[in-house]
């Protein structure tokens, strides 16, 4: 008889228990491979980040960031102004006679199309130009001269001149550099000069009253105008030059521009120490594309 109490107090414990499971907090396990930090039976809540960014994703990595603030500008340029050059060094159309150390000033027009980097300070670009150095190169001297008879020789005086017709368009691969925290920048690049028109001629006339040449004029023409030897290659240059950018509006800017160009080719073949380095002055008008 005990032991049929017994086993009918064991069942009733059981049966206890399990009502009292019945009534316990649900739980809920995790999916094999999850992990979360989350109370187990509440789902995740997603709040909005303090940065103002997309809620549920975290901070934007560095590169998103550079596209998003837009870090390319592409310009394009048209400026004006003014450029020098001077012709160093010296030629010789047709004698030994020595022709050099003629410069000018002309107006200049100029386009440029650059790509810049604002978060790194650099940018690359091409600069086109035109340059017309012509010039017209004088130089006296006096000579003893025979005279027709039986005059003794005479000292006249001449004038030599060449009229040089020297024109180019200017191709200018340059990179720049910018000034930390600064619009101010350093460009550097190399100039390639294609030849446009390459003459010159040599005359000469007697400046001394009451002489002449054999047919009885004051003029001779030592040279009939003629391409310069050499005169249609290449020209190279290196070219470097200093700006500053002035945006008025997000879209337009204006730079005030100097450069110079150091040749590193002679105009004629003939004459290797000829020549032309240049330097100009610019107003650039920039557009944003």
């Amino acid at each position: 008889m005990n032991s049929h109490w017994k086993y009918f107090a064991l069942v009733a414990l059981l049966w206890a228990a399990a009502c009292s499971s019945l009534h316990a907090q649900p739980v809920f396990l995790p999916s094999r491979g999850s992990v979360s930090d989350e109370p187990l039976h509440r789902d995740p809540v997603r709040t909005a980040p303090a940065d103002g960014g997309i809620p549920g994703v975290g901070a934007a990595p560095y590169e998103s960031d550079i596209l998003a603030a837009r870090p390319i500008k592409y310009l394009l340029g048209l400026g004006f102004g003014a450029y020098g050059f001077l012709h160093r060094g010296s030629f010789s159309p047709s004698c030994d006679c020595e022709f050099s150390d003629e410069d000018g000033i002309r107006f200049m027009f100029a386009g440029e199309f650059r790509v810049r980097y604002p978060k790194l300070g650099i940018a690359y670009g091409v600069f086109v130009s035109y340059y017309d150095a012509s010039a017209t190169f004088t130089r006296e001297e006096v000579r003893s001269s025979v005279v027709v008879g039986d005059n003794p020789d005479v000292d006249v005086q001449y004038r030599s001149t060449s009229d040089v017709t020297l024109q180019w368009l200017s191709l200018t691969p340059e990179f720049l550099w910018y000034l930390p925290r600064s619009e101010f920048f350093l460009s550097v690049g190399a100039e390639f000069g294609f030849p446009l028109e390459t003459r010159y001629n040599h005359i000469e006339n007697i400046l001394t009253s009451g002489y002449t040449y054999y047919d009885g004029s004051t003029e001779n023409v030592l040279l009939e105008e003629q391409d310069i030897p050499g005169g249609a290659g290449l020209r190279v240059a290196l070219a470097g030059a200093i700006g500053y950018d002035f945006f008025i509006t997000p879209m337009i800017g204006i730079t005030p521009r100097l450069g110079l160009t150091l040749p590193l080719s002679s105009v004629a073949s003939s004459d290797d120490g000829w020549t032309v380095p240049t330097a100009h002055a610019l107003l650039m008008l920039n557009l944003r594309l």
